[in-house]
């Protein structure tokens, strides 16, 4: 999931003013495009610009942005075991009607994925029945609505023999794309992609797990397979996988065999960070009969990208095509305010707690003691990264560092 930043240096929302007269600061919000269209020799196209003549004392770049969900990975991950199917006829009945239109109501951006399991055909072993299968993509992540319905309209019904199933496992592969011996083949995504279904690098997936059982290799070694080879992934492997990622797990639960499988979906809620704010795991009953998926799929999402806070930090990046590396003028990142302050706290060069809404500024202490200005102007360019959570890019900020010629002369815009 990506929230969108309404940042100083956006393209379509920039506003570059003039330096401010209060010691070299320099503020950038979102305004209209200011119409830079080039660095100096042709360079790339920055979306903001600072001069920073040689040992003159450093100067100030704030960054602010509101935390607003724009785009979203969503997966869904269907127990397709004998018992689910009023529950699949739920997906395959509410998906264009209900379910897409509601997540696009409160996300403009989402790619939709589909995958089912059931449980390892090992009947010998006393797990799963012949035609099972551990995990089975279905449809890769897009933004086509036609393909995901053929793909929800394509999934099975098998057995899954014994009470537990695969979930744990199917969601290691979801994570992964790593595949297990016979059972599931590996698969591999292009540059930016991850995941088995390909998910976007930098947006973390929503996982949509639906299941009326509990797990095999479930939360503390609940329901352990034995015997099957390669050895299937333990649920600290799982969670580790799933949490590389970024991945959130909601549980969509239907359950018809006690209090085991919701505590699994519990588990995995807690343990991915799918959460309300004051802890609770976010896992929905959605009936035995699947009657209240949709509305629950929708509820599910919303409060995860509407209500869930966020951790919120600044990465750089050299831009590559020089020799200088840009992230050298940078001195000190400082986690200055945010608006409503209600719950994010302020750490040293982060925001933790940032509930969706929030405005937060960055201020960013550059300075050039390192290249002397000479009879032309000289630029440098520095990615400034605004992420969540530690995995997810939230806006890529384009900045320019100018060195003005000897004897002066203004070089930003």
């Amino acid at each position: 999931m990506a929230l969108s930043a309404v940042a100083c240096g956006s393209k379509s929302q920039l506003l570059v003013p003039e330096p401010a007269e209060d010691g070299g600061v320099v503020v950038f919000d979102s305004g209209t495009d200011s119409g830079i269209d080039s660095g100096l020799d042709g360079g790339p196209m920055p979306d903001e610009c600072i001069e920073l003549p040689f040992m003159d004392p450093p100067s100030e770049l704030r960054v602010s942005f509101v935390a607003q969900i724009q785009s979203a990975e969503i997966f869904f991950l269907v127990d397709v075991t004998g018992s689910m199917s009023d529950e699949i006829m739920q997906i395959r009945d509410n998906l264009r009607s209900v379910i897409i239109p509601g997540l696009g109501d409160s996300i403009p951006d989402i790619r939709v994925g589909v995958g089912h399991f059931a449980d390892f055909p090992e009947t010998a072993l006393g797990y799963g029945a012949e035609g099972d299968e551990v995990f089975r993509l279905l449809q890769a992540q897009t933004n086509d609505l036609e393909r995901v319905q053929i793909a929800v309209d394509d999934l099975p019904l098998q057995s899954g023999s014994d009470t537990p199933e695969s979930m744990v496992e199917a969601l290691y592969q979801v994570a992964t794309g790593e595949g297990i011996g016979e059972y599931v083949r590996p698969r591999s995504c292009g540059p930016g992609l991850v995941g088995y279904p390909c998910f976007r690098e930098g947006e973390p997936p929503i996982i949509l797990a639906f299941t009326d059982a509990p797990s095999h290799n479930g939360p503390g070694g609940d329901e352990t397979y034995s015997g099957i080879r390669p050895t299937p992934h333990t649920y600290d492997q799982t969670v580790t996988a799933l949490r590389a990622i970024g991945a959130k797990v909601l549980g969509l639960n239907s359950g018809d065999f006690g209090e085991t499988g919701r505590a699994h979906l519990t588990a995995l809620a807690r343990d991915t960070g799918a959460v309300r704010p004051d802890g609770t795991p976010l896992v929905f009953d959605i009936g035995r009969d699947g009657r209240e998926l949709g509305p629950s799929v929708i509820e599910a999402v919303r409060i995860l990208v509407e209500e869930v806070p966020i951790d919120v930090d600044v990465v750089l990046e050299d831009f590559p095509g020089d020799e200088v590396d840009a992230t050298g003028f940078v001195q000190e990142i400082v986690a200055f305010s945010a608006t409503p302050a209600d719950g994010a706290v302020a750490r040293g060069d982060r925001f933790d707690d940032v509930r969706p809404g929030t405005r937060v500024e960055f201020r960013i202490l550059l300075a050039n003691d390192r290249i002397p200005q000479t009879d032309v102007g000289q630029s440098f360019f520095l990615n400034v990264i605004l992420r969540g959570d530690g995995i997810n890019n939230l806006r890529e900020t384009l900045v320019q560092i100018a060195i003005p010629p000897r004897g002066g002369g203004v070089v930003c815009p």
